[in-house]
């Protein structure tokens, strides 16, 4: 059976262009109608204007036509939120939805590039056999100028990877649009076969007669002379891999021509379409939905949180104790038991007191012991008669016994500065400091930075205390600091304390940064890669527009465990990364 559109420009991708009015939707409608005739699955994804609810009615509007399920918009059958783009590419990529159109005209500022990331994603994944995936008005999901929406860098990423590497998993694209200049180069130039209906701005023309020039010199010419005068209704088809260019009058299409503009003559009528289960298409969306959240771990994290959250609420709740008239029986063993147990507990503090104390003074005699025996136990006494003292005067009494010199006892050695030692008298930060520059040496890094050491540490990179210790070791000569770098000496390395070797970065800075901190850290480090603000704030759950989500990565950047690779995007630093 002969087609108006040529099967074989039909096993690729297709490009529609035109300007409003020109028949592009037509044409749209009419390739449609006939690959649904042949058995395909199709999907269409309607941008901006509902305007494909029509292909459910027949010419007339008195019949059924095609069985589209709508999701989505003012003909709905049932309603769609931009977020539920990874169940529809799920139930559309396994043929679960054969025939949909998901009309997204009700979606907020952002909406629709939020949907087709996750859509993409999932249809991508999840595609089995072949599906025509339709994008109506294409350049609102890929396009050239960035409008700022949170999801568009991975609008414009995902609409490329299946432009240039859908086709060999099932996937056929037919994207239209009527602003070509507005559409981004990498999808129109992955499309074999191009329709281009009248297009007058030359600012249009121009990506259309690129491409020509790309399938075929000689045609290029050819077509660019009639692009601006071609009649509503008729385009050019155009497939280099077909070797197809031909100037065509297409015809209309069967379905019912929603999109007609009204005349003031024309009167509403009850259009009929084809009918939809829409109890089992919400059970079926239902379904997949509660699957997809069973999944996910985002949402599985947020279910913890919550119950965490109403745990600690409950602990702080008082407790409402049940109100009972004890007898005089079960005071007086109350109070017997209560007078035991205080005794008991107050007897256990005071053995603990008491073992602290018995320590404290051990200790105290220990270090005097072994302070008095390093200095004297090597002395001798030595005694040496002054001679230059005179015999003291006789009394009437009797006579006076010799005057026994003093004893002279050896001058002390010099000894080196216990701190500077090492031998134990370091404070409990030094000796966390030398410990996390221990575990940095054992890392194979022997000059680790102050972030770097104070995520080790458990301590804050901005605080002074981290500056106070590096600097009392710094005059102990146990460690070495150069350009916020800090490196032990080899009296240091001696110090030093063994280290955890059992403890990780990633941990070291779990327990230093706040919970927001901690949000947008896990999210860097589960992504592996740099992110746009916007990117983050979908991903932990924020307004993008808030000055907390700035604040936050600012203090992160002062942390400096994060880096900006360029201008909007965050990324965790390469000592973080590993």
């Amino acid at each position: 059976m002969k087609h108006t559109i040529p099967d074989e420009v039909l096993r690729h991708h297709t490009a529609v262009v035109g300007k409003t009015g020109s028949g592009k939707t037509s044409t749209e409608k009419l390739i449609v109608e006939q690959v649904v005739a042949a058995g395909a699955r199709v999907c269409v994804l309607d941008t901006q204007k509902s305007d494909w609810w029509g292909i459910t009615s027949s010419a007339s509007g008195k019949s059924p036509g095609l069985p589209f399920q709508i999701l989505g918009g003012p003909r709905g059958h049932v309603p769609l939120h931009s977020s539920a783009g990874k169940v529809i590419g799920q139930l559309v990529g396994t043929g679960k939805l054969p025939l949909s159109i998901v009309d997204m005209a009700d979606f907020e500022p952002g909406g629709v590039q939020r949907f087709f990331v996750d859509f993409a994603q999932s249809l991508f994944r999840n595609v089995r056999g072949v599906v025509y995936l339709v994008i109506e008005e294409a350049h609102e999901i890929a396009p050239k100028e960035r409008a700022g929406f949170g999801a568009e860098n991975m609008a414009i990423h995902w609409a490329k990877k299946l432009a240039t590497g859908s086709r060999t998993k099932g996937i056929k694209l037919i994207v239209a649009t009527q602003r070509v200049q507005a559409l981004h180069n990498a999808v129109l130039g992955s499309c074999e076969t191009l329709i281009a209906h009248r297009l007058t701005m030359d600012a249009d023309q121009e990506p259309v007669l690129k491409w020509l020039k790309s399938a075929s010199k000689d045609k290029a010419a050819e077509v660019g002379a009639t692009l601006a005068s071609l009649p509503t209704g008729t385009g050019w088809i155009c497939s280099g891999e077909a070797m197809i260019f031909e100037k065509v009058a297409f015809p209309k299409f069967k379905t019912f021509d929603n999109t007609a503009t009204p005349d003031h003559d024309s009167v509403e009528i009850d259009v009929k379409t084809a009918p939809v289960d829409q109890n089992a298409l919400r059970s079926l969306i239902g379904e997949e939905v509660k699957k997809a959240e069973a999944d996910d771990p985002k949402k599985l994290r947020a279910e913890v949180a919550t119950l965490k959250a109403q745990i600690e609420k409950w602990q702080r709740q008082p407790k409402q104790l049940e109100t009972v008239e004890p007898s005089p029986d079960r005071l007086r063993a109350a109070e017997a038991l209560g007078v035991r147990l205080g005794f008991e507990e107050a007897a256990k503090q005071a053995r603990a007191g008491f073992d602290a104390f018995k320590d404290q003074v051990r200790s105290s005699v220990a270090g005097f012991a072994k302070s008095l025996g390093g200095n004297v136990t090597a002395a001798e006494i030595e005694f040496i008669y002054p001679e230059s003292v005179p015999p003291a005067a006789p009394t009437r009494a009797a006579s006076p016994a010799p005057r026994m010199p003093a004893p002279r006892l050896p001058t002390p050695q010099a000894r080196p500065s216990p701190q500077a030692a090492g031998d134990g008298s370091l404070s409990n930060p030094q000796l966390t400091l030398l410990r996390s520059l221990a575990w940095w040496r054992a890392m194979g890094h022997d000059n680790p930075s102050r972030p770097q050491i104070a995520a080790i540490a458990g301590w804050k990179v901005t605080a002074g205390h981290l500056k106070n210790v590096i600097g009392s070791l710094n005059s102990a000569g146990l460690t070495i600091s150069k350009d916020g770098h800090v490196a032990l000496s080899e009296a240091g390395i001696a110090a030093a304390p063994e280290p955890d070797m059992g403890l990780t970065l990633v941990d070291g800075l779990r327990g230093v940064l706040t919970n927001p901190q901690k949000q947008i850290f896990e999210c860097l480090l589960e992504f592996g890669g740099a992110l746009a603000r916007g990117q983050i704030a979908e991903r932990v759950g924020w307004d993008a527009n808030a000055g907390h989500l700035k604040n936050v990565i600012g203090s992160m950047r002062t942390l400096e465990i994060i880096d900006y690779p360029s201008s909007g995007m965050v990324e965790l630093q390469e000592w973080v990364r590993g």
